[in-house]
């Protein structure tokens, strides 16, 4: 995960290079990385790499290049190899300019400067991997890969206001194209931004995953191909690292992607490969059963730590340093003990994310499906119901008519806001929860708008593929790769992501919908292909994910309990929330019986810890 940052504009002022220096200090230096710096007028790069071929210039053109990409291009390869990828990518943008990325894989974050023309392109790859953030200078553009980079370049002053608590409240993270901070923007996936003098930016969406539903072939003939698939994206995953003399291993949950990661790595390696797994002491939470039974059907070198509230209190404080933005997102605590257990043995992890949003895992899926249903019932039917059922007052509408007046209800709001529908933040309990000069500054609209956008961006009318794309930017992208990768980060270990390999990814869009989901049972297709593979018990599990007793533990932990009273306590003096609303989510989470918004009590948490350790000009 090296990060690059800089900058192209007209004017200079003094001391460019203490600039692109204090900016490249914004960046996370990992032990062996050197920092390589390029300065010339009006135009910067700084790229943390540890072989040095991270970084090249020459009369026309300077690159810059971080993550793990490849090129299909056979040539472009053999110069990457022989030459560094920098290189190879200046060779390739000489002679294809912004096509070259038609031949790019992997993940990476890339800026190319025209030293010559005056212009600058950024990039980042198909899924979101690695990341960029930009925002305009007077007379020019500058960017990095955290956000803390950028703003260490002096022109650079950006607040946080409403809207970035807003957008951080509705997702429990910063979407892209979005942070938290206004005037700073986020690459989108699959995306790149042109910028010279004349025209200033341009975004250009220069990849979209294809989703149509043309794979032709029953479930076993294609299974076998998914099998072969999964197979290479961890040869190529794991390749390089072990040709430089690196150790793998992987994540291991005891679901059907980190099972499957773990079974093909022992697979590739030929030999029991080392896989990590976090246990709980509260059963609703621990899947080290389930990933025993992996471990033993592939004669798997497992080892286990068992997470515990004091783990989480000696862990925050890092864990705020490591995201450059608010995230809420409370199992990068486990994944981050869980990457540190595996530092203690190997120098590479395999995770197994994606395999939801590729093969349709997650429950709102089979969900919309049946909220679906209701627009298959006659109009005239719908128009008569309807207000009938909604005539009928909460307090008396319990047992069957209660659950068709909330079907009903749900079901008539329209995709993609019915998937999304906020538990918390719904429009109409806005004025109660934030201040009148929050309200005021807010774009009430702009997460839904945003939400419709990522699923339109499909690119289709299948609602299954729609979905899929929307999560594969939201849930994926915006939340679960940031979560690794920031807890790898800390943890000072390589990670990849074998279920994101870009041959898998286009496979997977070409599925059927029908063949994808069944009916109603998730990830159909995936799970008749692992039969031989992954054990059944596996295969059959309710799906658990990877979250940690957080409610529980706050109250029964005195220390963490405390953290949570301190935060929300001092969230409320900033006026952004109505301290009223705060005291009495804080006061329904300590109470004996589980209320809406225990849900957003750890949200609340990362965002004032946040707050304090970065300490933004607040608008």
């Amino acid at each position: 995960m090296p990060g690059i940052c800089g900058w192209i504009a007209k004017s200079v002022g003094e001391n460019p290079r203490k600039v692109i220096t204090d900016m490249a200090n914004g960046l996370v230096r990992r032990p062996g990385e050197d920092v390589r710096i390029w300065q010339e007028g009006g135009m910067a790069l700084a790229v943390l790499d540890k072989d040095g071929h991270g970084l090249s210039v020459d009369d026309h053109h300077a690159v810059a290049i971080g993550g793990r990409p490849y090129w299909t291009d056979r040539s472009l390869a053999e110069e990457a190899k022989a030459r560094g990828f920098a290189r190879s990518l200046k060779s390739a943008w000489e002679s294809r300019g912004v096509q070259a990325l038609d031949l790019l894989r992997g993940s990476f974050s890339l800026a190319v400067i025209d030293r010559v023309n005056n212009r600058l392109t950024i990039a980042i790859d198909r899924v979101g991997i690695e990341s960029l953030c930009h925002s305009d200078l007077t007379d020019g553009l500058v960017f990095g890969s955290r956000t803390d980079a950028l703003l260490a370049h002096r022109d650079v002053d950006r607040p946080v206001g409403p809207r970035g608590i807003y957008r951080y409240a509705m997702n429990y993270v910063s979407p892209a194209p979005y942070t938290i901070y206004d005037g700073v923007d986020k690459l989108l996936t699959a995306h790149a931004l042109h910028w010279d003098a004349q025209a200033g930016a341009r975004l250009e969406r220069y990849w979209v995953t294809p989703y149509d539903g043309a794979a032709s072939g029953d479930i076993s003939s294609l299974g076998k191909e998914l099998l072969l698939h999964l197979e290479q994206g961890v040869e190529r995953s794991v390749a390089s690292h072990l040709e430089s003399g690196g150790t793998v291993g992987a994540f291991l949950s005891g679901g059907l992607d980190s099972s499957t990661v773990s079974g093909m790595l022992a697979r590739v390696l030929d030999r029991p490969a080392p896989v990590f797994t976090i246990v709980f002491e509260e059963e609703r939470y621990n899947e080290g059963p389930f990933a025993r039974i992996a471990a033993k059907q592939f004669g798997l070198k497992h080892r286990e730590y068992c997470l515990k509230p004091a783990d989480v209190v000696d862990l925050l404080p890092d864990l705020v340093r490591v995201f450059d933005e608010p995230f809420g997102n409370s199992s990068a605590i486990p994944a981050t003990y869980c990457a540190r257990m595996a530092k203690e043995d190997v120098s590479l992890l395999l995770a197994g994310d994606g395999g939801d949003e590729l093969f349709a895992g997650n429950k709102r899926y089979a969900e919309q499906k049946i909220l679906d249903y209701y627009h298959r019932i006659p109009g005239v039917f719908r128009a008569l119901g309807a207000p009938v059922f909604g005539a009928i007052p909460d307090a008396l509408a319990v047992g069957p008519l209660g659950k068709i007046k909330r079907y009903i209800r749900r079901a008539s709001l329209p995709m993609p806001e019915r998937m999304h529908n906020p538990d918390v933040y719904t429009r109409a309990a806005l004025s109660h929860i934030f201040t009148p000069d929050t309200l005021a500054g807010i774009a009430v609209e702009e997460p839904y708008t945003l939400w419709s956008r990522h699923y339109k961006d499909s690119g289709t009318d299948d609602m299954l593929a729609s979905m899929l794309h929307m999560d594969m930017r939201i849930t994926l992208a915006d939340n679960d790769i940031r979560k690794v990768n920031g807890a790898c980060l800390l943890a000072d270990i390589d990670v990849a992501y074998p279920m994101l390999d870009d041959e898998l990814v286009d496979f997977a869009a070409h599925l059927p919908s029908e063949m994808l989901m069944k009916g109603t049972r998730l990830r159909h297709f995936y799970k008749e292909s692992m039969v031989g593979f992954l054990p059944e018990q596996i295969i059959n599990k309710e799906k658990q994910g990877f979250g940690m007793p957080f409610s529980e533990w706050t109250r029964s932990y005195a220390p963490l309990r405390e953290i949570a009273v301190d935060c929300l306590e001092g969230l409320g003096q900033r006026g952004f929330f109505r301290s009223e609303f705060l005291d009495q989510v804080l006061a329904d989470h300590l109470s004996d019986e589980p209320s809406p918004t225990d849900s957003i009590v750890w949200d609340m948490i990362m965002l004032e810890m946040w707050l304090r350790d970065r300490n933004p000009r607040i608008e």
